[in-house]
C-alpha cells in the first residue's frame, strides 16, 4: 500500500514553480544512546528501534563528511546563517573533545561566509563546568529537558536504574544560569504530562528564569494515540492542560519568558509566518544526519513506524541538495497543499497548519490526516484569539484613536487608509523589510503630513486666529498646483521639517500660543509653486527679514521685514520685501545674493543612486535638539560628499538591503555641531526622512549612523499606523546605550535601532581584519546582547500591546540566532568592557 506523501509527484511541483527551501538547521545525532529512560522518549521508546543496529558515537570521517556537505549546501544556496543543533541521544556521551572537534570542523568547512549557530539539547545530567567552559569558548547555546518540580519530571525522566534525574538537572541549571554561563542559557523543553499540574510546572521552570520555554505535545498519532487522547473522543485534555499556563503568561503583568508554542500562535493570528514546525505552514528546513552518516527527516518521525525518517541517502555520497527533492521531505515545504481536505476547510488551518507532521500518521492513510491533537489544537487557538482580541478591543475602548483632521472625501489631496500587512510587519519586527516595507511606511508619513498641513487650516479655522484667511489662500493655492503639478507639491509636502512645523503650529494654535504662524502654510504654497512654474502671487511671513522656503532654502531680506511677497514665473520667482528683492535662481539649490539654497548630495554605486539634500536652514529641521549645527562651509559640504560617496559605496557592496531602506527613507540630512569626542545623531518622529548628524569621521561611522537612524525613521512610521507600546506609565529602565532611565517607548526605539546596528556589524566583521575587524566584532559582541537584554526588559514590562508583544518577541528571536554565532575571545572581552563601563557609569548618575 502507498501512503501519502510517497505519492506525491516532485517534478509536477516543480513544473507548476514550487521550489524547494533550504535547509537552515542541521541536527546531528552525534551519540545515539542516553544515560536515562524516558517513558515517553521517541527515540528508545516507540515505533522505530533503528538506534539499536547504529554506532553508538559518530566517527571523525562522518563528522568531515557531514561538515563538508553543510558547507556545500550552505555556498550552494548563499546562506548567511545556518544552525547546528548537537543531539542524541544524549549529545553529552560524545564527549568534550568530540564536541570540539565536530564544531570546529563545521565552522572550518563553511568558512567566513556564513555564521554557523550552534545549539545543543540535553538532559543536563553530565553538564558541569568543563562542559560548560567549553561551549563558551565556542559559543554553544544549551537547551535544557525539564517537566516541572522533582514529582513532576521524575515521574518520566528517570535513569534505567528507576533513580530520578531531577536533583542532577537542577545542580546542572544552577550552574548554567550563574552569571559565568548564563549567556549560554538557550531556555526549557518541558514534554506535557497530563498528571502534571500545569501551573505548578510552569511555576518550576520559572524559577530558573529560562528566556525561552518550548511546551512540547507527547509523541503519538491516530495509530498510536499519545497518553490520555482518544482519537474518537471530542475532549481536549491537552488544551485544557495548555489554557491555564497561557492565560497565567499572557495576564502576566511582566512576562517572565517567551513561550513559543503561544508566541507563534498569536504571531500566525495577527498574521505573520511561523517559525516553528508545531504550528503554521512555513516550511520546514531542517534535517538530520545520524551516527553512521543517514541522512534522515525530523527524527519526531520515529514515532510512526519503523523507518519513518529514513531517505536511504548518505553524507558520504549525497548532497543535502538531493534530499530536498524527495517526496517525503518536500510534503513538509509546500505549506497548505501539504493538509488534508478538513484541515483545508478548518477557520484555523493557516494557523494550526494540521500540527506537527509526525502527529498526523495513520496506517493506511499515510500524513494526509489532521492531527491527532486536532480538537485541542482548535480550542487553543480559539482561546488565544478569543482572548488576543477582546484584549484588543479593550485597549481601543480605553486608548480611543481620535478621527483625523481632513479625511473628507471632498479634501483636494485626497488620501488613502494605509495598513501593513502582516507580512510586511513580520520582516519590520525582524529588523529588516527592505524597500518596499519602506516605501509603504513613506506613503504614510506622506499622507501624515497632509492631515497635519490640513489639520494648522482647519485648525486656524476654529480658534479664530487672525491669520485663518491667509492660510485658506495658501491652502487653495497648493490645492491648485497640486491638480496640474501633483510631483512639486508632493516634494513640498514630503519635506521633513513640513510635519514638524504643522505639528507644532496646531498645538501652538489650541494652547493660544501667539507665536503659532499658520500663515506659514503659504510658504509651503510658494514653494509648490516655484518647483511646477506656476504663476502666481502670494504673500508669505518672514521672521527678522527671512524667509523660508521649505525644502528650497531661504531668501534674506531687510532685518525689519515680518511680510514679503512671493512672485513665481514659469522661469523663476522673486521674493519681495521692503525695499528688495531677492532673485531664486534657476537652480534653487545654487547661492545668489540675498538666497542661500538647500544643497544637495549624491552618490552611485554599482547603479545605485543616493540623493538627499543638507537643510542646514529651516528652524524645523530637527525641533527640540540642543546641538544643532549652522551652515556648512563649501569646505565641509565638499567632505560631507566625499563621506556619503564612500559610505553608499559601503553600504551598496556589502549591506544592500539597508542601502535600499536608507534610499527610501532618507531624504535629508541636518548637520550637527560636534560633539567634544565621537560622533552625534539624531532623528525625529517628527521629521520623517531627516537623518541629524555631526560631521562623520570616516565612512564606516557614516554608514552605520545611518543604520542606526533609519531604524528609528522605519519604527516611528510604524508606530503612526500600529500601536505597539501602551501609555507610558511613568516606569522608566535601564539602556545601555544611554545615560538615563528611559520609558518603555524609550526603550523599544532605542532597540530597534541596535537590533540595526548589530546587523550591520555582524555584516561587517567578515569584510575587515586586524584592529578593524577586532573592533567590529566587539561592537557586534556588545550590540546584540545590549538589545536582547532590552527586548528581554520590554517583553517583562506588560506595557506593550499585543501586536508589540509579536514585534518584540520577533526583534528577541533575531537577536537570539545572532546571539549564538561564535565571537573570538578578544572581542568578547573588549564588547563586555564597554558595557560593564556605561552601566558602571549610569549606576553613578542614576543609583
Amino acid at each position: 500500500m502507498h501512503e501519502w506523501p510517497s505519492t506525491l509527484d516532485v517534478g509536477e511541483l516543480m513544473a507548476g514553480g514550487w521550489r524547494p527551501t533550504p535547509f537552515r538547521q542541521f541536527v546531528l545525532k552525534i551519540h545515539s544512546r542516553c544515560d536515562l529512560a524516558c517513558t515517553y522518549c521517541y527515540m528508545y521508546e516507540m515505533a522505530d528501534t533503528s538506534w539499536r543496529g547504529r554506532p553508538k558515537r559518530m566517527a571523525p570521517e562522518t563528522f568531515a563528511a557531514a561538515a563538508a556537505r553543510i558547507a556545500e549546501h550552505a555556498r550552494a544556496h548563499d546562506l548567511d546563517q545556518v544552525e547546528v543543533v548537537l543531539h542524541g541521544g544524549e549529545p553529552l556521551l560524545a564527549g568534550r573533545e568530540a564536541i570540539r572537534d565536530l564544531v570546529t570542523r563545521v565552522r572550518s568547512a563553511v568558512g567566513g561566509g556564513t555564521a554557523v549557530r550552534v545549539t545543543l539539547q540535553t538532559n543536563a545530567t553530565l553538564l558541569d563546568r568543563g562542559y560548560l567552559g567549553l561551549f563558551d569558548e565556542l559559543g554553544v547555546r544549551v537547551g535544557v529537558s525539564l517537566d516541572g518540580d522533582e514529582a513532576m519530571h521524575d515521574r518520566s525522566r528517570r535513569r534505567a536504574n528507576g533513580q530520578g534525574s531531577h536533583a542532577a538537572v537542577v545542580k546542572a541549571l544552577a550552574l548554567l544560569t550563574s552569571p559565568a554561563y548564563r549567556h549560554l542559557f538557550g531556555g526549557l523543553l518541558c514534554t506535557v504530562d497530563l498528571r502534571n499540574d500545569p501551573l505548578g510546572a510552569y511555576e518550576a521552570l520559572l524559577a530558573f528564569d529560562p528566556p525561552a520555554v518550548d511546551f512540547l505535545l507527547p509523541h503519538g498519532n491516530w495509530s498510536a494515540p499519545p497518553p490520555g487522547r482518544d482519537p474518537r473522543a471530542d475532549a481536549t485534555p491537552y488544551a485544557d492542560w495548555l489554557i491555564p499556563v497561557f492565560d497565567r503568561w499572557y495576564r502576566s503583568p511582566r512576562r517572565s519568558t517567551r513561550v513559543r508554542l503561544f508566541g507563534e500562535i498569536i504571531h500566525l493570528l495577527l498574521g505573520g509566518a511561523s517559525s516553528s514546525e508545531a504550528v503554521g505552514l512555513s516550511p520546514a528546513a531542517m534535517v538530520v544526519v545520524e551516527t553512521d552518516g543517514g541522512i534522515e527527516q525530523s527524527d519526531f518521525l520515529k514515532s510512526a513506524y519503523q523507518g519513518a525518517p529514513e531517505t536511504g541517502l548518505h553524507v558520504a555520497r549525497d548532497s543535502f541538495d538531493d534530499v530536498l527533492l524527495l517526496p517525503a521531505v518536500a510534503a513538509r515545504q509546500i505549506g497548505e497543499l501539504a493538509l488534508s481536505a478538513a484541515c483545508r476547510r478548518c477557520p484555523v488551518g493557516r494557523v494550526c497548519g494540521g500540527g506537527l507532521y509526525a502527529h498526523r500518521y495513520r496506517e493506511g492513510s499515510g500524513f494526509a490526516n489532521p492531527s491527532v491533537y486536532c480538537p485541542d489544537l482548535l480550542r487553543l487557538i480559539e482561546h488565544v484569539r478569543r482572548t488576543v482580541e477582546a484584549d484588543l478591543a479593550a485597549r481601543t475602548r480605553a486608548h480611543p484613536r481620535s478621527r483625523p483632521v481632513g479625511t473628507d472625501q471632498g479634501t483636494p489631496m485626497k488620501l488613502r487608509e494605509h495598513r501593513i500587512p502582516a507580512e510586511v510587519f513580520s520582516e519590520l519586527a525582524a529588523g529588516g523589510g527592505g524597500a518596499g516595507a519602506v516605501a509603504r511606511l513613506a506613503a504614510a508619513q506622506r499622507s501624515k503630513h497632509v492631515l497635519l498641513v490640513r489639520g494648522v487650516l482647519e485648525t486656524a479655522r476654529t480658534t479664530g486666529h487672525p491669520q485663518a484667511s491667509l492660510a485658506r489662500r495658501a491652502y487653495d493655492l497648493l490645492a491648485a498646483v497640486q491638480r496640474d503639478h501633483p510631483g512639486a507639491v508632493d516634494a513640498v509636502l514630503r519635506h521633513p521639517s513640513v510635519g514638524a512645523w504643522s505639528r507644532h503650529t496646531i498645538t501652538a494654535l489650541r494652547a493660544g500660543d501667539d507665536r503659532a504662524t499658520p500663515a506659514q502654510l503659504a510658504a509651503l504654497a510658494a514653494a509648490a509653486a516655484i518647483r511646477s512654474g506656476t504663476v502666481c502671487e502670494i504673500d508669505v511671513p518672514a521672521v527678522e527679514g527671512v524667509v523660508t522656503l521649505p525644502s528650497l532654502g531661504q531668501a534674506v531680506l531687510s532685518p525689519t521685514v515680518s511680510e514679503a511677497t512671493v512672485q513665481s514665473f514659469s522661469d523663476g520667482a522673486d521674493v519681495v520685501g521692503g525695499s528688495l528683492a531677492v532673485r531664486v535662481p534657476r537652480d534653487p539649490r545654487s547661492d545668489a545674493p540675498g538666497w542661500r539654497g538647500l544643497r544637495s548630495l549624491s552618490a552611485e554605486s554599482d547603479g545605485a543612486p543616493f540623493r538627499v539634500v543638507v537643510d542646514d536652514l529651516d528652524p524645523y529641521r530637527m525641533p527640540g535638539t540642543a546641538n544643532i549645527g549652522g551652515r556648512l562651509t563649501e569646505a565641509e559640504a565638499g567632505r560631507w560628499q566625499a563621506g556619503l560617496e564612500e559610505a553608499w559605496s559601503l553600504l551598496v557592496r556589502h549591506h544592500r538591503t539597508v542601502a535600499e531602506e536608507v534610499g527610501t527613507a532618507i531624504s535629508v540630512l541636518t548637520p550637527l555641531a560636534a560633539p567634544p569626542q565621537g560622533q552625534s545623531s539624531a532623528s525625529s518622529r517628527e521629521t520623517f526622512g531627516c537623518v541629524a548628524l555631526s560631521t562623520p569621521p570616516d565612512a564606516t561611522t557614516f554608514a552605520v549612523t545611518l543604520t542606526h537612524e533609519t531604524q528609528h525613521a522605519k519604527l516611528s512610521a510604524l508606530l503612526d499606523v500600529v500601536p505597539l507600546t501602551e501609555p507610558d506609565d511613568g516606569s522608566r529602565h535601564y539602556a545601555p546605550w544611554r545615560p538615563d532611565p528611559r520609558p518603555v517607548p524609550g526603550l523599544l526605539q532605542g532597540a530597534y535601532a541596535y537590533v540595526g546596528v548589530t546587523g550591520f556589524w555582524r555584516r561587517q566583521r567578515r569584510l575587515v581584519s586586524g584592529e578593524a575587524a577586532l573592533e567590529a566584532e566587539a561592537e557586534f559582541f556588545r550590540w546584540r546582547e545590549a538589545a536582547s537584554l532590552v527586548a528581554g526588559t520590554l517583553l517583562g514590562s506588560g506595557r506593550l500591546t499585543p501586536p508589540g508583544e509579536v514585534f518584540v518577541s520577533a526583534m528577541a528571536r533575531r537577536l537570539d540566532h545572532w546571539s549564538q554565532e561564535p565571537v573570538t575571545a578578544g572581542a568578547r572581552a573588549l564588547g563586555r568592557e564597554r558595557a560593564d563601563r556605561h552601566w558602571a557609569l549610569w549606576l553613578e548618575r542614576n543609583g
